[in-house]
Formats: structure tokens, C-alpha cells, sequence
């Protein structure tokens, strides 16, 4: 099962001054991940913002590499996933939730998934998925990616 892969998750796993970094590693060696492109835009902007720019092109360098070595997956994201990402804004609009963890909502759909690679418990917790799960699982907090 693949997992779609949040800011905060990357960004932990990246950054070793995070205290969540040994656990969010451990997550990235052992899931394939879908990455967003408002993800990687996220990313990028905080990346610099607290590392570096260095530190921002050698992140992109390494998501690229799992790209290209077929781990990882670059989500596409057309009017249909904006479409449902727009509905969960609205539906959760008291989280004030931002486009991207809307559009990784719309993408677990779309790939049947309910993991999610994050540390924002507060707003996934409160979500509901959009297709066949009850709720999403949230790594590394519920332990393992079920695809390892």
C-alpha cells in the first residue's frame, strides 16, 4: 500500500534537530511514498527557510533519486483531485486546513490508501477518508507503513 507523504513527515525525516527525525527515517527507508507537488513545494520553502538552500536542492535531489528508482511516486493532480480537496476544505472548514493536506486527502483516495506520512495529528485525526477506511493511519505514530 502506498502512503501519501506529508510536509511534516518529509520535513522531520530530513531535518536531524527535529525530535521526531530517528522515528520519520525510519518510516522513509521502509514506505513508498506519493508525493504531491504542493507537498514538494511546501517542502522546498521550509527546507531553505531552516537548512539552506543546499539543504533545499540536496532534499529534491533525494526524492527525485527515489522517484526515478521507482520507490517513490510523483502524484499528478487534476480538476477531480482539487475538486475533492475544495469539499474537504469546506467540509472541515473549523481546521482551517490548508490545500495541500486537502489534496492528500483527494489523493488517498484515488489510491485507495488511508497512510499518511505526517506529524499533524490534530487535522488527519479529524478527517474522515473519503473512500472505503474509517480513518487514516498516521505514521509513524501508528507504527509501521502495512505495506513493510
Amino acid at each position: 500500500m502506498i502512503v501519501v507523504a506529508d510536509t511534516s513527515g518529509l520535513l522531520a525525516a530530513l531535518d536531524a534537530g527535529q525530535s521526531e527525525h530517528v522515528e520519520c527515517s525510519a518510516v522513509m527507508r521502509s514506505a513508498s511514498f506519493l508525493v504531491s507537488p504542493l507537498v514538494l513545494t511546501e517542502l522546498d520553502h521550509l527546507v531553505q527557510h531552516r537548512l539552506g538552500w543546499t539543504v533545499a536542492v540536496e532534499a529534491l535531489d533525494l526524492l527525485l533519486g527515489r522517484i526515478d528508482d521507482g520507490y517513490d511516486q510523483l502524484a499528478t493532480l487534476g480538476r477531480t483531485e482539487l475538486g475533492l480537496a475544495r469539499d474537504v476544505r469546506r467540509k472541515y472548514a473549523s481546521l482551517q486546513l490548508d490545500l495541500a493536506d486537502c489534496v492528500g486527502v483527494a489523493l488517498a483516495h484515488r489510491h485507495e490508501t488511508n497512510e499518511i506520512f505526517t506529524l499533524d495529528q490534530r487535522d488527519f485525526r479529524a478527517i474522515t477518508p473519503l473512500g472505503r477506511f474509517s480513518h487514516f493511519r498516521l505514521l509513524p505514530a501508528d507504527g509501521k507503513p502495512a505495506s513493510s
